[in-house]
């Protein structure tokens, strides 16, 4: 059987601000109702098709009104719905690859948002991200480092992981420690090592992993870090950062990285008991 190929332009599946309700589709309106009436504006609604080759892929519609985020997916017929403001959110997780973002956000209950886009279009989605990090919704963060010897060193090691380490200040304004490890990833095609980055601000961790699928980000607030330790041995060690819903990041640690990082794990912890204790 010849199957027919998908000639629509790859824009059909990028993000859409809307600018009129009967721009949405109609499934995502009940949801919305009551703050349609309390005066929000359809250009706070951002609708994600499908991806128009992969027809199995749900599609989403974000809101944000006030403080609060709305998160609808729709896939087979069922639109699930989940509301939420940024202290019912335990852990974001946003990964990119190529193009594709990704974002989940861990809530109270054990239950999950999930919603991907494409990365050009993602500055109409930044209100939902920043209200989701706590933050007010036109919420620009820093781009750039403070001069210090320790992130000189970074830039010089990593170019790569200097910048991306500034996603740390979409969850806090003052870098107050951080580790980077670079690991080991040899294949026959590409030699890539893989990179790790965990930053701490005053309002909790930023965890970062690079490689050559693309990069993810974890923020995680102190008050839901239940544990934050070094794991196994030899080749297996490993650092792990826990949630207080028991959801848990992972980062290797070679054998001559273990002692920069259990010392980077003690000053992790004092910094947190002073920032729970203010």
């Amino acid at each position: 059987m010849r199957m027919q190929m998908d000639k629509r332009p790859t824009l059909a599946s990028w993000p859409k601000r809307v600018y009129a309700w009967e721009e949405l589709p109609e499934p995502f309106h009940p949801a919305l109702r009551e703050w349609k009436e309390s005066g929000m504006p359809p250009g706070n609604v951002t609708y994600i098709p499908q991806v128009s080759q992969k027809s199995r892929e749900p599609e989403y519609a974000a809101a944000w009104w006030g403080k609060q985020v709305l998160i609808q997916t729709a896939q087979r017929d069922q639109v699930d719905t989940i509301s939420l403001d940024a202290d019912r959110v335990h852990l974001c997780s946003y990964q990119v690859q190529l193009l594709r973002c990704l974002v989940e956000l861990d809530i109270e209950g054990g239950k999950r948002a999930v919603f991907s886009y494409n990365k050009v279009k993602e500055e109409q989605l930044r209100p939902v991200l920043n209200l989701a990090l706590g933050n007010p919704a036109d919420f620009v963060f820093p781009t750039e480092h403070p001069q210090t010897m320790e992130l000189q060193k970074l830039l010089k090691d990593s170019y790569a992981m200097y910048n991306l380490s500034k996603l740390c200040y979409r969850f806090g304004t003052r870098l107050l420690d951080f580790l980077w490890l670079r690991g080991k990833d040899r294949n026959l095609f590409r030699k890539v090592d893989p990179e790790y980055w965990i930053g701490a601000t005053e309002r909790g961790l930023t965890a970062i992993s690079y490689d050559r699928y693309g990069t993810r980000t974890v923020w995680l607030r102190w008050k839901n870090l239940t544990r934050l330790s070094m794991e196994g041995s030899g080749r297996s060690r490993y650092i792990r950062i826990t949630s207080v819903q028991g959801m848990a990041v992972e980062f290797p640690v070679l054998e001559e990285q273990a002692g920069t990082g259990a010392l980077f794990l003690e000053r992790v912890e004092r910094l947190r008991m002073q920032e729970l204790s203010v």
